[in-house]
């Protein structure tokens, strides 16, 4: 009977509230019509206009009052609105006797609050200073080291210095030259921090060694350990004491499937860093293994199935999981989207990863997930946005709650040309992506890719103009042609490298083109990834680099030739010859072509084939990238560790040519001038990978 009472009420109360008898209604009745709409119809606004009017009509009625200043909160809560927290504490202020309802409030605005406050909460970044910048590292646990390969060597640093602490301290070398390397943060760290895992290859074998902190011991493990495809298919874990090794073993008779395309027969295996068999630890498709603090788990990436047949749907989800260290039923914990890089929080409850909205490596975003043994998939307790793009895997999480990521500094690029001999380079393009300049036959253009595609630019500088291609609009500028631009002889045509999606994933062969714009015309049509191109001096024949994309490595590398109009590929070296991924040219007789060895070494081989004759000994294999023919056939320019050298065919010491820009400057290509006067080079600086430490990211109660 109450309850009809009450409803009766409300009723009334509502009904009166809209007539012109509201004045003569009481304070009860104006609470109760406020609640109905409140409530009952759920009109948040003009609910709080009848609070507002019991306040206003009705002072003197401090019991009334702080219910409905209590409700204006509630009401305003509900709306998103930041006022709640005014109401709330007006109702603490303001009516201190009405225990009931400061109480509620109290509760209310501190839960408010702290909602607030981790809305509001943004992470800080730091960045630390060191001064030979590896572009490159893995945080040690404790947080208090970077470990980092450089000149084939595997050295630590200090991450706090004497001078700072945002910079770094003295870098100590814990291997010496042995062919190691890290192209993303592949190095692993034992939980204890006393011990590094890292890849080296020497004399074109790969082996994987583990080093103590204080040099003192070098240990290669035993096993098997074949590794294919992207490169953080070679991320490394040790477990908490160092004693055993997680690492991706590619099955010897894998093949590619429409499953996980490159990914295919890699799994985690897992050894004994002394010595052991190693075992499967993960199944198919897996790679970027990482123990958990206390080793008892390992966090992984595995690509998703994707049942169909468009290949641009290959590879297309990489899910986070997770299993026991030592194997077992794998629980799934971020599903159906784009992640990698997993590291485990020092209290192991937790996993960041990068998250990679467009499916490539460059990403702005760090996911931190919960951990359950249950598996998921679960939300994040945090998403980190990053102020710059990064595309190495975590540095690391150190048990002071702190994130390493490596962000990529702001680059600089643009065209330059210098004399030949050196000197002051004049900056001939405006600054942007330019790559691959080279000179027409008359010495009035030279010819490049930008971001858009190819384009051309005077050879005093001025506006660039867009080389428009027509047709196939797949090629150009929807997917930028890439890797190699040449001019032909008589300066009519344009041969380079472009990707196109095709029936078995994206296809890459080689193209040409009117300089000035027009339908491509495709010379190449194999299975394998075609680049670097260049036209022979007669203009009849094109030559190019050939190898097998993704799968079980890119190796072999070979040159092939094939002819100007199109027709059959032709190798022209062998595996022997260790052909490295480069640019190579004809001499301007047309009787050598000129390639980089990854032997590390300027070669040149008759156009014909045979035998090759080493030029010169390049420094720093791997490092090198480009060649230019002086137009007299006598000398040789080529870019090495980011100078401009030149060296007599005939033999003799290299001679840098000086640009006269800042020290840090890159060149990446170059083309030498028909008069033979300048060199034009793609230069820039920045780009390089920093290291940054991300703290305050985490919601105070997870």
């Amino acid at each position: 009977m109450k309850a009809h009472r009450i409803a009766l009420a409300i009723v009334v109360a509502a009904v009166a509230v809209g007539s012109t008898a509201q004045a003569q209604q009481t304070a009860e009745e104006l609470y109760q019509a406020g609640l109905y709409h409140e409530e009952v119809q759920g009109n948040l606004e003009s609910a709080i206009d009848v609070y507002r009017q019991i306040l206003e009509d009705f002072s003197d009625n401090r019991a009334i009052g702080a219910k409905a200043l209590l409700h204006i909160g509630l009401c305003y809560e509900k709306l998103g609105l930041r006022e709640a927290q005014q109401a709330y504490q007006g109702v603490i202020s303001n009516y201190p006797e009405a225990a009931q309802e400061v109480a509620v409030a109290r509760q209310r605005l501190a839960s408010l609050t702290r909602a607030l406050a981790e809305l509001e909460q943004k992470p800080r970044l730091r960045k630390i200073r060191i001064a030979s910048n590896p572009d490159n590292g893995v945080l040690s646990p404790d947080g208090n080291k970077l470990a980092f390969v450089s000149e084939g060597s595997v050295w630590v640093v200090p991450v706090q210095g004497n001078v700072a602490p945002d910079m770094a301290g003295e870098p100590v070398r814990l291997t010496e030259p042995m062919g190691a390397w890290d192209s993303g943060n592949m190095l692993g760290w034992s939980g204890d921090s006393e011990w590094v895992a890292f890849s080296a290859t020497t004399n074109d074998v790969e082996a994987i060694y583990v080093v103590a902190v204080d040099g003192s011991e070098l240990k290669r493990i035993r096993g098997n350990h074949a590794r294919a495809g992207h490169a953080y298919n070679f991320r490394l874990s040790l477990s908490a004491d160092g004693k055993v090794l997680a690492y991706v073993y590619a099955e010897p008779d894998r093949d590619e499937s429409p499953v996980c395309g490159y990914l295919d027969g890699l799994s985690v295996y897992a050894v004994p860093v002394d010595g052991g068999e190693a075992s499967p630890l993960t199944g198919n498709c897996s790679r970027e293994p990482a123990f958990s603090p206390d080793g008892r788990y390992l966090a992984y990436i595995k690509v998703k199935d994707v049942d169909t047949d468009d290949p641009d749907q290959r590879d297309s989800y990489k899910q986070l999981w997770a299993v026991q260290g030592t194997g077992g039923t794998p629980v799934l914990l971020v599903d159906s989207t784009q992640v990698r890089s997993p590291v485990w929080s020092p209290d192991g409850k937790m996993i960041a990863v990068i998250y990679e909205p467009g499916g490539g490596n460059e990403s702005r975003e760090v996911w931190v997930h919960p951990f359950s043994t249950q598996g998921g998939p679960v939300q994040p307790l945090a998403r980190i946005e990053l102020p710059r793009t990064t595309v190495s895997l975590l540095a690391g999480w150190t048990q002071n709650d702190e994130l390493g990521v490596h962000l990529v500094a702001p680059e600089h690029r643009a065209l330059y040309t210098v004399p030949a001999t050196g000197g002051k380079a004049v900056q001939v393009t405006d600054d942007g992506p330019a790559i691959f300049p080279r000179w027409s036959p008359d010495g009035r253009t030279i010819v490049f890719r930008d971001s858009a595609g190819l384009a051309a630019v005077p050879a005093e500088g001025g506006a660039v103009r867009p080389i428009a291609l027509d047709g196939d609009s797949r090629v150009n500028p929807g997917i930028p042609p890439g890797g190699g631009v040449h001019v032909s002889p008589d300066g009519k045509t344009v041969v380079f490298a472009g990707i196109r999606p095709g029936s078995n994933g994206y296809e890459q062969d080689i193209w040409t083109a009117p300089i000035e714009g027009g339908e491509p015309t495709r010379l190449t049509f194999s299975s394998k990834a075609d680049r670097f191109p260049c036209w022979s001096s007669d203009g009849r024949t094109v030559a190019f680099l050939s190898y097998e994309l993704q799968g079980k490595g890119d190796y072999p590398i070979s040159i092939y030739t094939v002819p100007a109009q199109g027709g059959q590929s032709v190798p022209l070296t062998s595996e022997t010859d260790s052909v490295e991924w480069a640019s190579i040219a004809y001499s301007p007789d047309g009787k050598w072509l000129a390639y980089f060895s990854n032997g590390g070494q300027l070669k040149i081989i008759p156009e014909t084939g045979g035998t090759a004759r080493v030029v010169t000994e390049v420094d720093g294999a791997g490092r090198h990238t480009d060649i230019a023919w002086s137009p007299d056939g006598g000398r040789i320019a080529y870019t090495s560790r980011g100078s401009i050298w030149v060296v007599k065919v005939d033999g003799g010491a290299p001679l840098e040519v000086k640009t006269g820009l800042r020290g840090d400057t890159r060149v990446l290509h170059i083309g030498w001038s028909p008069d033979g006067e300048k060199i034009v080079f793609a230069g820039g600086y920045g780009g390089n990978a920093e290291l940054w430490l991300i703290s305050d990211f985490l919601p105070e109660e997870r």
